[in-house]
C-alpha cells in the first residue's frame, strides 16, 4: 500500500479542521447555555422543547389576558360598592320621607337629594375604564350605554342577551366574563320579592287607601294571572273587598279589615287606611323595573307631598314600594357583587395555576435543551487537547522529507 505525501498532508489537515470544528461548537453551546444549537443536533429533543414553547406562549398569553382583565372586574366592583352605598342612603331618605312628622318643604329636600343620589347612579351606570371603554355596555363598550330623554327617562342603549358580554380565556378550557351589561345591573331588576307586586290602579278622591306590602302566602299555589281587588259596600258604614280574576269571576271576597292581609290564589296583600268604593288594586307577576324608575318613582310622590289625605296615601303606597324595590335592587347589586368576586378569586387562583405551569414547562425545556456545564467543560479541554496534539503531529509529520537526509 503505498502512502502519498498529499494523503498524509491531508489527513492531517482534517484532523485539525475536525478537531476546531468540534471546539467551536462546544465552545458556542457554552456559550449560549444551550446543548441544542440546531435541529439536526438533537431531532427528537428539538420537536419536545417546540411543543412546550408553543404551550409556554399559550400560558402567557392566558396570564397576560388576566392582568389585562382583573383591573377592570375590580373597577367594576368598586362601581358596584359604589352603587350600593347610593341605594341605601336612598333606602334611609324613603323611609324619613314616609313618616309623619315631615312636612311638604322638608319632603321637597329629601326629594332633591333622592335625584342627587339618582344622578350619582347615573354616573355610575356611565363609569368607563382606563381605555375608555364603558364598564356596562356589554359588547358595545365604546358608545354611551345609559342615555336621559328630554322627560327625564332613562334608557339603556347597551348590548343585552346573550353574547351581550365578552369572555376572556384564563386556561385551555376556561372562559370568565370581563364584565357584566348594564341591563342586567340596573334595568332588569325583579320588583318586590321578584315573584308578586301590586299596585293601586285606581284612587278615587278622598280615598286614604295604602298598600302596605304584597307577597307570596303559598308557593305552591301560585299562578302568573293578574287579579283585581275592589271595594264594595256592605252597609252600616262596613266595606269589603272582592277579587276577580282576568275573566271576571270571583276568586275571593270578604270584609276589608285595615291591616289585615288578605290571601287568594297563593298571595296575599295587606292594604291599610280608608279606601272608597271605586278604588282598585291590582295584583300581578312580578315585573322587572329599573332602579332609576322605583327612585323617580318615589321622589315624583314626594314633590307631589301629603297636603290632603290622598296624596299622603299615594305617598305611603309609593314609599312602602320604593321600600321594597330598593332592596331588590340592594339584592342584585349584591348578588353581582358576589359574581365578580368570585371571578376575581378564580383569577388569582388561575394565575397560580399558570405559574406553576410555567415553571414546570420551562424546567422541562431546561432539561432537554440546557447545557451540562460541567460535561461541557470537561469535553472543552479534551477537545483543546486533541487539537494542539493534532496541530502538533501535523507540524511534526510535514518535516519528514528525504531532502531532510541528503
Amino acid at each position: 500500500m503505498r502512502i502519498s505525501t498529499t494523503q498524509i498532508f491531508q489527513t492531517g489537515i482534517d484532523q485539525i479542521q475536525r478537531g476546531q470544528s468540534e471546539l467551536n461548537r462546544t465552545s458556542l453551546q457554552m456559550g449560549r447555555g444551550e446543548r441544542i444549537l440546531k435541529p439536526s443536533d438533537d431531532p427528537s429533543g428539538m420537536t419536545q422543547v417546540n411543543q412546550f414553547e408553543r404551550i409556554i406562549q399559550t400560558t402567557q398569553q392566558y396570564q397576560r389576558n388576566i392582568d389585562n382583565t382583573q383591573p377592570r372586574l375590580q373597577q367594576e366592583e368598586s362601581a358596584l360598592q359604589g352603587g350600593t352605598e347610593l341605594l341605601q342612603r336612598a333606602r334611609e331618605l324613603v323611609v324619613a320621607g314616609n313618616n309623619d312628622s315631615q312636612n311638604d318643604e322638608t319632603r321637597s329636600y329629601i326629594a332633591g337629594e333622592l335625584r342627587q343620589l339618582r344622578d350619582g347612579l347615573l354616573d355610575i351606570a356611565n363609569t368607563r375604564d382606563p381605555n375608555g371603554e364603558y364598564l356596562f355596555g356589554g359588547t358595545r363598550s365604546l358608545q354611551q350605554p345609559f342615555q336621559q330623554d328630554g322627560a327625564g327617562s332613562v334608557r339603556y342603549d347597551g348590548a343585552t342577551g346573550a353574547g351581550s358580554v365578552r369572555e376572556v380565556a384564563i386556561s385551555p378550557s376556561r372562559k370568565l366574563p370581563v364584565g357584566d351589561d348594564g341591563e342586567r345591573v340596573f334595568m332588569a331588576i325583579p320588583e318586590n320579592d321578584g315573584r308578586v307586586g301590586a299596585e293601586v290602579t285606581n284612587q278615587v278622591p278622598g280615598s286614604r287607601l295604602v298598600i302596605e306590602k304584597t307577597e307570596v302566602s303559598d308557593s305552591a299555589a301560585l299562578n302568573d294571572q293578574t287579579y283585581t281587588l275592589s271595594f264594595e259596600d256592605l252597609g252600616g258604614g262596613e266595606l269589603g273587598y272582592v277579587i276577580e280574576d282576568e275573566g271576571g269571576a270571583t276568586v275571593a271576597s270578604g270584609p276589608y279589615a285595615p291591616g289585615a292581609a288578605i290571601a287568594f290564589e297563593g298571595r296575599s296583600i295587606t292594604l291599610s287606611g280608608t279606601p272608597e268604593v271605586g278604588d282598585e288594586v291590582q295584583s300581578r307577576p312580578a315585573r322587572d323595573k329599573s332602579v332609576f324608575e322605583t327612585l323617580d318613582a318615589v321622589i315624583g310622590a314626594l314633590e307631589e307631598g301629603g297636603a290632603s289625605g290622598t296624596t299622603r296615601a299615594k305617598l305611603a303606597t309609593a314609599s312602602n314600594t320604593a321600600f321594597a324595590d330598593l332592596d331588590a335592587a340592594l339584592r342584585n347589586f349584591n348578588s353581582i357583587r358576589a359574581e365578580v368576586g368570585s371571578r376575581l378569586q378564580a383569577f388569582d387562583q388561575q394565575r397560580d395555576v399558570n405559574e406553576d405551569r410555567l415553571v414546570d414547562l420551562n424546567s422541562a425545556v431546561s432539561e432537554i435543551r440546557d447545557l451540562d456545564y460541567a460535561e461541557a467543560i470537561s469535553r472543552f479541554n479534551q477537545q483543546q487537547v486533541a487539537l494542539q496534539a493534532a496541530q502538533q503531529t501535523y507540524t511534526q509529520v510535514n518535516r519528514l522529507s528525504l531532502f531532510d537526509f541528503l
